[in-house]
């Protein structure tokens, strides 16, 4: 039957009685037509021939009105409630008053159903009054509002569309009309927009969207925009393209206005200030006329409540990451998963000045490290160098007055000449920035550095708080105490955007999460609603876009954000590693990242879908952006390792019904690659496996250390006799045996029983010894024998993200993209010997003293005797 009773309509709805007469009145002989939706009837509705008889025959000189009072009154005559009868009977006579069928039906809905309906279920006089309007082809005229508003409450979609159990005998078929559905949206950011978009889209005039947005106002005209105060957001984010392609045609060309920047592969760079912009102007467009409907007001839940957002079916949440909806109605569905902290500089260098260095340089400069990240258009010259932070440090980001600095109350930088920019005041300076000599400070000035800002350039400063946050389930009921205004016993509440989950932004993946769960729900709810499957608006109506958004959160959580936090994103890692880094020599620090870099390059560039030209002296410029920094700089940077790509690799999870047949049989092929690959490696695995082992731990968050022969090195290695395994819920601590002494058989060097830690993702070749005969000429990164480096960070990357020594081998690379090794890339350090730099992982901060030794043993520089 359907739906949840919970309040009793103005005048009781009637009983079984008339539906049993009416099902006595049309018994005949023939068979009873099934239950539509079994029956594939999706669009139907049913209705007693009997309803035929009552309405007559051809008769011109009957008009529909006449018709239409006759079959009410008949109806009256029949039904065993005596209350509708009467008011029935009495609104049918006041023809002044109710001089059309319009006018007839919006009586009822109003005096009779006092504009709400208790329940879900299809009632004899529901039917009655929907087979009046649909006879008198009142759906095929209604082209006001208010005829609009008279079919949406008749023929609304969560309403079922027959009696249940359908009456017996003879039954008639019409198309059923059905009522829009009313979508709600909190929160006009891209993602809001985006949803709104793909409901107007995709409902194909069956969906109708309200968008409420505090920051918006409306000119005379009646058009929506931001007002030049408006708090934006100058962020650049990278928009993937197995996201962008899923947009209509319209809805793409207005987001990149036919100009893409493309800068990581596959993806384009846009300012997230512009994809509201346009987002809004498209929502605005003429094909949306009625379907989309902004409001230049921001809603809390006292207001809902009291009805301000009117009638709806769903209320979605697109508030951000401090969404009260999520606060209101997912309580004790929310769940934290870590946290990080970083500082935000937004800088302005002007479209016509665009980013000091080339977009390729930029890239191999942050992939390399986790410390510092940059996101930003050469388009505008606009976007944010980010650093992440520590929690010592993220206490000392202040302004000068002592109060936290964030988007509401950013802080600034001194002009030259000492001055205060416009819009700040003296209090509102950032307080490391008077300090020039802290350790704070000189960390920021070498990330501007990095990427070749000055100060100048810088517009305010922020710090950022990181939540990695989800819900167990992203669909729910409306309360009751909110759901008074509602035309129905309740409404569905959802959650889109960093309202549904908040990730870690260095991966990048917080606006293509939002607009490919606002694709989804158009989507969905389209699907569901042409299959009636928001007959009684249960959860179930939206279950696949809860399924959606639940992948899609385990995927940009597990092996988006969560990887960065095991690496060195939590607070308590950073300041753990960056503890480490004074036992790292500045030439070690120097070429590990130099290496990492220039390796990453080189990969990247190989890709089909790069968008640059190749670049043969990426390293030399790497050399002197990096010779620029403070030693202790360079230091932390290496302890904090590349990006951690291999843990982020896999099948990307996208709306499929959006997809195009092209890209779907793509993403088909890519998902059978994984399970290929991931098979022909458990393959491999056994066939070296001695008998009667199990299968080999896995490697996916930490490699442990591997036997190795005699080492060349003039310096012995220190032994672990246990793997260390750490994951995103424990770490364990590893014993740490004592280096083994000198024997005869070595002549001085030390036979280790284990190699050193290194990259899960790292490659697993050796790159070249400096005594290697390899001619200089051919050989890469001479100077380093161990050196592991990951595979670049595919920002579009939805297959396996492959490893580097797909290309690496030998260290030979053999095509024509192979660079020279500059000449101060060669030898070794203090003399000669090898290199080798490693990380731990952890997501606690580690405790004791076996990780602190692990660490420092590993990160050694050695020396010739």
């Amino acid at each position: 039957m359907g739906g949840i009773k919970t309040l009793a309509p103005s005048v009781p709805p009637p009983g079984l009685a008339f539906r049993q007469r009416t099902a006595n009145l049309s018994a005949i002989n023939s068979p009873a037509i099934p239950n539509p939706a079994e029956a594939g009837f999706d669009d139907v509705i049913l209705f007693p021939r009997v309803y035929e008889e009552a309405w007559g025959g051809p008769d011109p000189s009957r008009s529909d009105l006449d018709r239409a009072r006759i079959f009410l009154l008949r109806f009256a005559s029949m039904n065993g409630d005596p209350n509708i009868n009467m008011a029935l009977r009495a609104l049918v006579a006041d023809q002044a008053q109710n001089r059309n069928i319009a006018a007839i039906a919006f009586s009822i809905q109003m005096n009779i159903y006092g504009n709400r309906h208790a329940d879900f279920i299809a009632t004899p006089m529901l039917q009655a009054v929907r087979f009046m309007l649909v006879r008198s082809k009142f759906p095929e005229t209604a082209f006001s509002e208010r005829h609009k508003s008279i079919l949406d409450f008749f023929f609304d979609p969560t309403l079922h569309r027959n009696l249940e159990p359908l009456p017996y005998g003879e039954l008639v078929r019409y198309r059923y009309p059905a009522g829009r559905l009313r979508v709600c949206i909190i929160g006009g950011g891209p993602t809001g927009l985006a949803s709104a978009i793909s409901l107007a889209e995709k409902g194909a005039g069956k969906v109708e969207v309200h968008v409420w947005e505090r920051r918006w106002v409306m000119d005379k005209n009646g058009v929506f925009d931001y007002p030049p105060d408006a708090k934006r957001r100058d962020q650049v984010v990278t928009l993937q393209d197995s996201v962008t392609t899923l947009l209509t045609e319209g809805s793409y060309q207005a987001l990149f206005q036919g100009r893409p920047e493309r800068v990581w592969p596959g993806s384009a760079n846009i300012q997230i200030r512009k994809v509201e912009d346009r987002f809004l102007k498209r929502c605005q467009a003429d094909e949306f006329r009625g379907l989309i409907h902004l409001h230049a007001e921001g809603v809390t839940r006292e207001e809902l409540a009291a009805g301000k957002c009117g009638d709806f079916h769903v209320l979605l949440g697109t508030d951000g990451a401090a969404s009260w909806v999520r606060r209101s109605y997912f309580q004790g569905y929310e769940n934290e998963r870590g946290k990080s902290y970083a500082l935000g500089l937004a800088f302005d260098r002007g479209p016509k000045a665009g980013l000091p260095w080339s977009q390729p340089l930029n890239m191999f400069l942050t992939l390399g490290q986790t410390r510092y990240l940059l996101n930003a258009s050469d388009h505008d010259g606009r976007g944010y160098l980010n650093m992440q932070l520590t929690e010592e440090e993220w206490e000392k980001m202040l302004s000068v007055d002592g109060q936290p600095i964030h988007f509401g109350r950013p802080a600034c930088l001194r002009r030259p000449d000492g001055s205060i920019p416009d819009g700040f005041d003296e209090g509102r300076v950032f307080a490391p920035s008077e300090d020039r000599n802290s350790p704070e400070w000189k960390s920021i000035e070498d990330g501007l550095k990095l990427f070749g800002f000055k100060e100048s350039e810088v517009i305010n400063v922020v710090r950022i708080p990181i939540v990695v946050q989800a819900v167990r389930e992203g669909v729910q009921m409306l309360p009751l105490e909110d759901s008074r205004f509602v035309h129905r016993p309740h409404a569905l509440v959802a959650l889109a955007g960093d309202a549904l989950m908040t990730v870690h932004f260095w991966p990048g993946r917080g606006l293509n999460s939002g607009i490919k769960a606002g694709i989804a729900l158009g989507d969905e709810i389209a699907h569901a609603l042409n299959g009636g499957r928001f007959a009684g608006l249960q959860l179930g109506a939206m279950k696949e876009y809860n399924d959606f958004i639940l992948k899609l959160q385990n995927r940009e959580h597990d092996k988006r954000s969560i990887p960065i936090l095991n690496q060195s994103g939590t607070p308590e890692m950073l300041g753990w590693l960056l503890s480490k880094a004074a036992s790292v020599p500045d030439e070690v620090a120097l070429e590990w990242l130099v290496g990492a870099m220039t390796q990453i390059g080189d990969r990247l560039e190989r890709r089909d879908d790069w968008a640059f030209k190749h670049e043969a002296n990426i390293e030399p410029q790497i050399r002197i952006v990096l010779r620029q920094m403070h030693s202790q700089t360079l230091r932390e940077m290496a302890v904090s390792f590349p990006w951690p790509t291999r843990e982020m690799a896999g099948a990307e999870v996208l709306p499929i019904r959006s997809m195009k047949p092209e890209e779907k049989q793509k993403w088909m092929q890519q998902l059978w690659g994984m399970l290929t690959i991931e098979k022909n490696k458990e393959k491999e695995a056994a066939k070296t496996r001695p008998p009667g082992t199990g299968p080999a731990p896995s490697n996916a968050r930490f490699e442990a250390p591997r036997t190795r022969s005699k080492s060349p090195n003039p310096m012995g290695r220190t032994s672990m006799d246990s793997r260390i395994s750490m994951d995103s819920r424990r770490s364990i601590d590893a014993p740490v045996q004592q280096p083994v002494p000198p024997s005869n058989s070595n002549k001085g060097f030390l036979e280790p029983s284990v190699g050193s830690l290194r990259r899960s993702n790292a490659t697993n070749n050796k790159l070249p010894s400096p005594l290697s005969p390899t001619p200089p000429s051919t050989r890469r990164y001479s100077n380093v024998s161990c050196l592991s480096v990951p595979g670049a960070r595919d920002e579009d990357d939805f297959t396996i993200t492959e490893d580097i020594s797909s290309y690496a081998g030998d260290g030979y690379l053999g095509d024509a993209h192979s660079r020279p090794v500059s000449p101060g890339f060669g030898g070794t350090f203090g003399g000669g010997g090898e290199v080798n730099l490693t990380r731990l992982l952890s997501v606690r901060r580690p405790n004791g003293s076996v990780l602190s030794d692990a660490m420092a043993l590993a990160l050694f520089r050695v020396d010739e005797d």
